[in-house]
């Protein structure tokens, strides 16, 4: 069995990945435990209003979930390190679950009252003196999140030996690292922004933060996008090459 050009070593679904399952529900759940049934059709429409809310969170929430199973499909490792690994990435997953929900609920309130469809009983959360705070500490979650899949990858990276791992899933596998690992960066460096601007002295020097935070991010997507353009040609080149010696 091949997951594109990566050879599935993974088969069966471990206890690991059993006990992952389990975690991923259980955050799922919490996004929208705290919703009653409605019984009116005005509770209904408010209750709606947390649907787009739910959908980012339950979406990000799933792209992680989707990382961690392609990456026991690939590479079927087991050993105490990924265990402990994933194992931080469990529990980061559930300690972030409400910092995830209170930051999504807050933008989509503000985007529906822009809208024109505000809700006086809902309190704006970034009215809060400590939401930047909460911001920031969501953003470091974010860094744990992908760093540990950084750690993870540069594990089966270190073991590809005994993995077998091809040229082309070598070149995938370091590619995964950095990805990870500028995702966590970015994380860590907008988590730190945001640190900055909720010990600010003053607004000026907040709004100073705001903007050479924003021109750096906005830097590092644009050396993100070439990076990854450029690897896109090094991979063609690198499976073409490996099509020609097997045919050879």
């Amino acid at each position: 069995m091949r997951d594109g050009d990566f050879r599935i070593r993974g088969k069966e679904i471990s206890r690991v990945e059993g006990l992952s399952d389990a975690v991923f529900g259980f955050a799922i759940t919490l996004l929208v435990v705290s919703l009653e049934v409605p019984k009116t059709s005005d509770e209904v429409l408010h209750a709606m209003r947390g649907f787009f809310a739910f959908g980012i969170t339950f979406s990000l929430l799933f792209a992680v979930w989707r990382t961690q199973f392609t990456f026991f499909r690939r590479y079927g490792l087991e050993d105490n390190t990924t265990v402990t690994l994933n194992a931080v990435l469990l529990f980061v997953i559930l300690f972030f679950v409400y910092p995830l929900k209170f930051v999504f609920g807050g933008i989509m309130e503000r985007v529906l009252a822009h809208m024109g469809f505000p809700d006086p009983t809902v309190p704006n959360p970034f009215n809060d003196e400590h939401t930047t705070l909460l911001v920031a500490i969501y953003l470091l979650g974010w860094m744990a999140v992908f760093g540990v899949f950084a750690l993870l990858h540069r594990h089966a990276y270190s073991k590809r030996e005994a993995l077998q791992l091809t040229a082309v899933e070598e070149f995938d596998t370091r590619e995964a690292i950095k990805k990870h690992s500028a995702t966590a960066f970015a994380g860590l460096m907008l988590g730190v922004a945001n640190i900055g601007v909720y010990r600010a002295a003053s607004e000026r020097d907040a709004a100073r933060i705001n903007l050479s935070m924003t021109a750096a991010l906005v830097g590092f997507l644009v050396l993100a996008a070439r990076r990854r353009r450029y690897a896109r040609q090094l991979r063609r080149a690198l499976v073409a090459g490996a099509a020609a010696g097997s045919e050879a």
